[in-house]
C-alpha cells in the first residue's frame, strides 16, 4: 500500500488581495488569487445558525444540514477553482486508486477573517461529499512545526486528565452528571486496559501543574467556559482559583504549562457557551494557541451537541485513538458518528488543530522478546573423559 498523502492548502491576504496556494500534493503545486464568498457580517449570521439548537425539531435540523452543504459548496467553488481545481481531482485519484489516504491540511497566513469561515463544511459537489466527513480526505487546521513531529512510544494504557470548571458567576455545570455521562462512553476502553480517565479534583491551574509532575499523562480534556478577553482581543479558557471564583487562562499560557510535558500530546478543549465576540470565537482561538505554544494537537468542541451525539464522538474518537489511529482519522470517524446519531450540521462544529502532518500522536511500544537464557550443560559423572 502506498503511504498515505497530503493535499496541503495555504490560504493568505496580502496587498493585492486574497490568495490559495497548495505547496505540496500527489498532483503538484499551484497558486490562484481568490474572493471569499461571504462578507464578514454574512459569514457572523450563517456561523450562528449553524451553532443555533435544533432541539428536537427534525426540520430545522435538515435545514442546517442543507445550509452546511450550501456554505461549504461556496467555500470549495471560491477555493477549488482552475489550477487548484486540476490538482484536487488528480490528487484524489492518485489516491483512491493506490488505496491511500489523503490528508487535507487547511494552514492560514496574516488573515483573521479566513480562520473564522467554517472551513470544516468543505463541500465536493463533484463527489457529492464532505471533505472531513470522509476517512479518506480527513481535514485538519495546520500550523507549522519547527522540527519533525515523532509519535510518542507509549505502552498502553493511554492517560486522560479531564479538568471541569464550573466557577461562580457563569451557569452551572452538572459535573457529576457530565463526568458520569463520559465514563459511560468510555469506560470499556479502561476495562480492556487502553485508556484511562482521572479527574482533577479541584479545577485549579496550580493543582493541574502539580498533577501534570505526578505523572505522565497523555491528553488533557478540559470541559468549561471559554470567553474573550478585550484586552488581549484573543480567547481565554476559564479555570477556577482557590475559592471557586473565575481565572482567565489564555491559550498561550495554557499551551506553554501543557507543552512543558513531553508525554502530553492532545488537549481536548470543549466549552459550554459559544459566544463570538467580533466573529472571533473564544474556544478555537485558545485551541491555536495552544498549538502554537508547542503542544502537537488541539481538539475545539463548543457543546451544542445534545447528549447522545456528543457521547457518540466520544466514544468513538477515543476508542480509535485508544487503538493508535491517527488523530485525523479519528476524527473524520467521530463526526461521522455524530451525523449517524443526529441529522443536522453539528458533526462540523468541531476544530482538530495540529503541527503533526501524518495523524500519528502515539506508537504502541511493544516491548523486546525477552532473551532466552542459556542452558547450562551438567557434566555427569558417567560421562567417560
Amino acid at each position: 500500500m502506498t503511504s498515505d498523502w497530503i493535499f496541503d492548502l495555504f490560504l493568505d491576504q496580502t496587498e493585492e488581495g486574497y490568495r490559495a496556494t497548495v505547496h505540496r500534493s500527489p498532483a503538484g503545486a499551484a497558486t490562484i488569487a481568490f474572493e471569499p464568498p461571504f462578507q464578514r457580517r454574512d459569514q457572523y449570521a450563517l456561523v450562528q445558525r449553524l451553532l443555533a439548537d435544533p432541539g428536537e425539531d427534525e426540520a430545522q435540523r435538515n435545514a442546517q444540514f442543507v445550509l452546511a452543504r450550501e456554505v461549504g459548496g461556496k467555500l470549495f467553488d471560491a477555493i477549488f477553482v482552475g489550477p487548484i481545481l486540476e490538482l484536487w481531482q488528480e490528487s484524489w485519484r492518485l489516491a483512491y486508486t493506490s488505496r491511500a489516504i489523503l490528508r487535507v491540511q487547511v494552514s492560514f497566513g496574516d488573515a483573521p477573517f479566513l480562520r473564522t469561515l467554517p472551513w470544516e463544511y468543505l463541500y465536493d459537489e463533484t463527489r457529492e461529499e464532505f471533505l472531513a466527513l470522509s476517512v479518506h480526505t480527513p481535514l485538519i487546521r495546520r500550523q507549522a512545526a519547527a522540527h519533525a513531529m515523532r509519535p510518542l512510544m507509549v505502552e498502553p494504557p493511554l492517560r486522560v486528565l479531564v479538568v471541569m470548571a464550573g466557577p461562580e458567576g457563569y451557569p452551572p455545570l452538572a459535573v457529576g452528571r457530565d463526568w458520569r455521562a463520559l465514563l459511560d462512553a468510555v469506560d470499556y476502553l479502561a476495562a480492556e486496559g487502553r485508556m484511562i480517565f482521572e479527574r482533577l479534583p479541584r479545577p485549579t491551574l496550580l493543582d493541574l501543574q502539580r498533577r501534570l509532575r505526578q505523572r505522565n499523562y497523555h491528553i488533557l480534556h478540559f470541559i468549561g467556559f471559554a470567553v474573550h478577553d478585550p484586552q488581549t482581543q484573543s480567547g481565554v479558557v476559564v479555570f477556577e482559583d482557590e475559592m471557586g471564583r473565575g481565572r482567565a487562562v489564555s491559550g498561550e499560557h495554557l499551551g506553554k504549562l501543557l507543552s512543558d510535558h513531553f508525554s502530553l500530546r492532545l488537549a481536548m478543549i470543549e466549552v459550554r457557551n459559544a459566544a463570538r465576540a467580533g466573529g472571533i470565537d473564544p474556544g478555537a482561538d485558545v485551541s491555536e494557541q495552544v498549538v502554537r505554544r508547542g503542544v502537537p494537537a488541539a481538539i475545539y468542541r463548543p457543546s451544542k451537541l445534545r447528549v447522545r451525539p456528543s457521547l457518540a464522538f466520544f466514544h468513538e474518537f477515543y476508542r480509535l485513538l485508544a487503538a493508535f489511529h491517527p488523530v485525523d482519522v479519528a476524527m473524520a470517524e467521530a463526526r461521522r458518528a455524530i451525523q449517524l446519531e443526529e441529522s443536522g450540521a453539528g458533526w462540523g462544529l468541531s476544530h482538530l488543530v495540529s503541527r503533526v502532518p501524518d495523524g500519528r500522536l502515539f506508537e504502541r511500544y511493544v516491548p523486546p522478546a525477552p532473551v532466552p537464557k542459556p542452558r547450562l550443560y551438567m557434566r555427569s559423572v558417567l560421562t567417560k573423559r
